[in-house]
């Protein structure tokens, strides 16, 4: 990038090495993801009457799935009780996805993402209070050191 002499040198385009190493790391813009059901997975036909029910029933399951994970836990729970409230069997907050899972189904993701999170915070938190208590007798017999 830099020459001998540490003076920027132009590059074969005729842009100065900040240009290019710009251009390098943005790349190519990235084309927009199809819409699910125009795509195909592993080879399989996009035609989902071609496959079987419970192919096409995991499928949508997945995405689901996917789509609730990328809304957020505290984000779903909101609008679970909200459509809830309404009376609402499916779960409207993601048609801007093209999925409609069931209210019965969002619950359940609701239960397993809430014991996953549980599962992952129960190592530090203990750790923490054992930290805690630790630190407490240290306090404890420095102060009766000094008494």
């Amino acid at each position: 990038m830099l020459g001998s002499g540490l003076t920027p040198r132009t590059t074969k385009s005729g842009r100065g090495w900040t240009a290019s190493a710009l251009s390098r790391l943005l790349g190519r813009p990235k084309l927009p993801r199809a819409w699910p059901e125009e795509t195909s997975a592993a080879g399989l036909p996009a035609d989902d009457h071609a496959l079987p029910a419970i192919v096409v029933r995991a499928r949508e399951d997945a995405l689901c799935r996917r789509a609730l994970a990328r809304l957020g836990y505290v984000k779903v729970r909101a609008h679970y009780q909200r459509h809830k409230r309404k009376g609402q069997h499916t779960f409207a907050a993601l048609e801007h996805e093209r999925l409609a899972p069931t209210m019965d189904f969002v619950r359940d993701w609701l239960a397993e993402e809430r014991k996953r999170i549980v599962a992952s915070m129960r190592w530090p938190f203990l750790m923490t209070m054992l930290v805690t208590i630790v630190a407490g007798i240290v306090f404890a017999a420095v102060a009766r050191v000094l008494d």
